[in-house]
């Protein structure tokens, strides 16, 4: 079996081929650029290929011989229905025998913009004429990395939204582990995967709560404008197109919090209980050494 990974040089992608070489499955993964490829076969990739999502025949080639086509969109891109039907076309005619979407939970959500745009690629995967599978992953737990050094320097869990809204969490080694036993085992097909880690939706507050018990020290929930958010510099160079999707997403978050899916689907891929947020909070202290001694 040999699963090609598309997106597989981001953040989900990365983690889905490190599980799946874990597993001794073979991976061609997706690039665009050379230097690329060559990170992604230093990462575990057994082969790459590159491929543009607007180059029909490249596409096409760089699926020939593929088992199956995991397809993990770059995040909050305008062309996202284009690329993903893009990946469809070229899947069907390489003879892929079954495509795996990465999508997101709640995609009937039309205030968010870019779950507009994953709904649109599931029906497209739906209607491919080719077997497939949908998982539907929630906010990462990894997402508080970009800002570690706040956390732990000013006590800050910030967020552009209300700390009063619930929302529902995923480990991405959860998620990781779980797709690629969808994507390495048989049986799985047809079906639509719920991936959420955290028993219940959480508010910020009860996140804060978490973190101040394993750092040691206070931890707030803050919030700031969502526009000064915005301005922040991890998020400088984005196409304004993108931020504008990204809006969407926060201003829902703000309105109605993020709830949504069930564990026990994650359970049932992994085996055992998906990771908690504290167990979460608890390992990425660890690691980046920022638990009080």
């Amino acid at each position: 079996m040999t699963v090609l990974i598309t997106g597989a040089n981001g953040m989900t992608g990365r983690a889905v081929l490190t599980a799946l070489a874990r597993r001794g499955v073979h991976v061609r993964a997706l690039a665009t650029r050379e230097a690329s490829a060559q990170a992604l076969c230093a990462a575990g990739a057994g082969e790459t290929a590159l491929a543009r999502f607007d180059d029909a025949p490249a596409l096409a080639a760089a699926m020939r011989g593929i088992d199956t086509v995991f397809h993990v969109p770059p995040r909050m891109k305008p062309e996202e229905v284009a690329n993903g039907r893009a990946v469809i076309a070229a899947a069907r005619t390489a003879g892929v025998r079954r495509i795996v979407l990465h999508s997101v939970v709640n995609p009937q959500l039309q205030a968010i913009r870019f779950h507009v745009h994953k709904r649109l690629v599931e029906e497209a995967v739906i209607e491919s004429g080719l077997p497939w599978v949908i998982l539907q992953p929630t906010n990462y737990m990894q997402n508080v990395v970009w800002q570690w050094a706040r956390l732990v320097a000013q006590g800050e869990l910030l967020f552009p939204y209300a700390a009063e809204a619930p929302v529902s969490w995923l480990d991405l080694d959860d998620y990781a582990e779980g797709a690629a036993r969808v994507l390495s085992e048989a049986g799985f097909d047809y079906g639509t995967y719920e991936m959420v880690s955290t028993a219940a939706p959480l508010t910020r507050h009860q996140m804060a709560a978490v973190w101040s018990r394993v750092l040691g020290r206070e931890v707030r929930a803050t919030t700031m404008p969502l526009a000064d958010y915005m301005a922040l510099p991890h998020w400088a160079g984005r196409d304004p197109r993108e931020m504008a999707i990204l809006r969407t997403m926060f201003e829902a978050f703000d309105r109605y919090g993020a709830p949504g899916g069930n564990r026990r689907v994650l359970a049932m891929l992994l085996g055992r209980e998906p990771t908690g947020y504290e167990d979460f909070a608890r390992r990425l202290a660890d690691e980046r050494g920022g638990r009080a001694q």
